[in-house]
């Protein structure tokens, strides 16, 4: 016990410390927590022996992941989905599976180790993808929700594969077709029943305690961990067990706050996940597979998001979101590894093959996390030869935006402060667009005959459609800081007689500094403020009446005073007072009409 808690807690400490240095250095934070993995672990300074027991608790990180993924499988939310994610997630499987084993033929390996690299590397990391889409904020995007989709065809295909295996019997090459039926049943039978008691008896339980936080979230844990447990007790798999208890709770209304909760847990255990992969590497005897495994690593790189474009391309989406999504799948699967261990203890497998495998994971984790960051840098750097994967009709050009904008209010983001500056938008202006990259959002404000567009504010050719030297104001509520500077960059490049007024919200005032700094016209403050305060803005920039404005409810946040985040608030709040008639007197320039009076002092 004693010796456990000394590893684990090394595990902690050494992937907090190296994660502190990754995130001043801008790496991804997964990268770091592999390298903590590699000095702790037998090739390093060998200060974590106990691998087996680590390993042990980072599964629980990929069974906690396997089950929130379940609770987004609302059927309304994906019933749009199901094509694209059926079609690319199967697609890229069958054709990376054949091209794996024609590089593995050409490379002379044995038959069965072949198949098992066939299968090995054609699975993508819904670990990886969805920590960086969540962290992102991308996981409400169309290529958010397409990347999800299809990884969970994926995991899926490979579960299967996992039962064709348990069809084997250590160092015998014999499938058992009984054996195998006989599992595959009982899992079949598990997800009926779970679904079956999660509609019948756990709807009621959770209304009983649905005004309990602590107790909402510790039985949503029971429930996977029990459900995790039997699919283990039967044969199953626990992860695709968990993942059967988040499917079985996706209808429930309570999603949302299990979710929240949840994710604190998962991302600790998930951190384990990954200093355990970089603990258990094994580096001898692996020269003469170097050509080898870097040659397939350049194929997951490359060939996986190549394939998922063509595909997506066939299907109708544009060139975006196809690469934003291959991208999301340019690696290789944590059920790669636990295919790799088990043809290792069936006897299939050398060790050296397992080593190879396991680093080729590591090597396209650890790329394809840089690539999913940078992907509208990669997007913008490779956009003239990828129009090549963008077929006609294509369907996420979704919008109702009228024509003509002139003198417009763009609104940027319909969270929920966007919601309540919509709302009083809409009381005194009548032109004005709202741009949101979740596609569901775009399809309900279409529905209510709202002026929109379909889009992620970092692609230079939505900036294009939306008018921008004929803009008034731009609002934008966005929560990703880096996309309120990418914004204000695009607007650097226009004349300051074309240039939009720039009214953007900040987390901190640390950040909302950054963004005066950087050029923003106007800095709203969250937790001080919120759209309470762009509403009185709107009051004076446009001459209105109370009456005339939609009242909003204040934010829970308002007012709320951060100690370390004072100081600058307060400055912050000085430098806007300053700007507030210099931007009265742009806007009514813009306009041509005449300038307000100077306030009396």
């Amino acid at each position: 016990m004693d010796n456990l808690f000394f590893e684990l807690g090394l595990v902690i400490i050494s992937s907090a410390v190296i994660g502190v240095l990754g995130y001043l250095l801008k790496q991804p934070l997964i990268l770091a927590y592999i390298a903590a993995g590699v000095l702790i672990g037998p090739f390093g300074f060998g200060l974590v022996h106990d691998i087996e027991t680590i390993h042990v608790i980072a599964e629980i990180g990929i069974m906690l992941m396997l089950f929130l993924v379940g609770l987004e499988m609302n059927p309304d939310r994906l019933k749009d989905l199901g094509l694209v994610a059926f079609v690319v997630g199967i697609g890229q499987v069958l054709f990376t599976g054949a091209l794996t084993y024609v590089i593995a033929a050409w490379f002379n390996f044995p038959l069965i180790e072949a198949m098992y690299l066939m299968v090995a590397l054609t699975f993508s990391s819904t670990v990886i993808a969805v920590k960086i889409i969540y962290d992102k904020q991308d996981n409400h995007s169309l290529y958010g929700s397409v990347a999800i989709s299809t990884l969970l065809v994926q995991d899926i295909l490979a579960v299967m594969a996992l039962l064709v295996l348990t069809g084997f019997e250590a160092g015998s090459f014999t499938f058992d077709a009984v054996r195998f039926g006989t599992i595959f049943g009982k899992g079949i039978v598990l997800g009926i029943l779970a679904i079956v008691v999660a509609k019948k008896l756990l709807g009621y339980l959770y209304n009983m305690i649905a005004t309990s936080h602590e107790l909402l979230i510790l039985f949503s844990l029971a429930w996977a961990f029990i459900v995790a447990l039997l699919s283990g007790a039967i044969g199953f798999s626990i992860e695709i067990g968990a993942f059967i208890a988040g499917v079985s709770l996706a209808s429930l209304p309570y999603t949302f706050e299990i979710n929240a909760k949840a994710k604190v847990l998962r991302d600790f255990f998930i951190t384990i996940f990954f200093v355990a992969l970089g603990a258990g590497l094994v580096f001898s005897s692996m020269g003469p597979l170097i050509p080898k495994f870097v040659t397939f690593s350049l194929f997951v790189l490359i060939g996986n998001p190549l394939i998922v474009m063509i595909l997506m391309g066939i299907l109708g989406y544009d060139k975006r979101n196809s690469f934003f999504t291959g991208l999301s799948i340019a690696n290789i699967s944590e059920f790669s590894l636990i295919i790799a261990a088990l043809g290792l203890n069936l006897g299939h497998l050398p060790q050296d093959v397992v080593s190879m495998i396991t680093i080729i994971a590591i090597l396209t984790m650890t790329l394809s996390s840089y690539m999913m960051i940078y992907n509208n840098q990669l997007y913008n750097w490779l956009k003239p030869v990828l129009s090549i994967f963008e077929f006609k009709n294509v369907k996420t050009k979704i919008s109702n935006k009228p024509q003509g904008l002139k003198d417009h209010i763009i609104l940027l983001g319909t969270g929920q402060m966007g919601m309540q500056i919509l709302e009083q938008v809409k009381g005194f202006k009548e032109s004005y667009i709202v741009v949101d990259h979740d596609n569901s959002v775009i399809k309900h404000l279409i529905d209510k005959d709202i002026p929109c567009i379909f889009g992620d504010i970092e692609d230079v050719e939505l900036l294009q459609e939306l008018d921008l030297p004929h803009a008034e104001i731009i609002i934008s509520t966005l929560p990703n800081t880096e996309d309120n500077f990418f914004l204000i960059k695009q607007l650097d490049k226009m004349s300051p007689e074309e240039r939009p007024i720039l009214i953007v919200t900040a987390n901190s005032g640390r950040e909302g500094f950054e963004l005066f700094n950087r050029g923003a016209d106007y800095v709203i403050l969250k937790p001080y403020l919120g759209a309470s305060h762009i509403h009185e803005i709107n009051k004076e920039l446009y001459q209105l009446e109370e009456e005339s404005i939609t009242p909003i409810l204040e934010p829970e946040e308002t007012n709320k005073k951060f100690k370390g985040d004072h100081d600058y608030a307060k400055v912050l709040h000085n430098l806007n007072k300053l700007r507030l008639m210099e931007i009265k007197q742009k806007l009514h320039k813009k306009k041509n009409t005449p300038p307000p009076a100077p306030e009396a002092a």
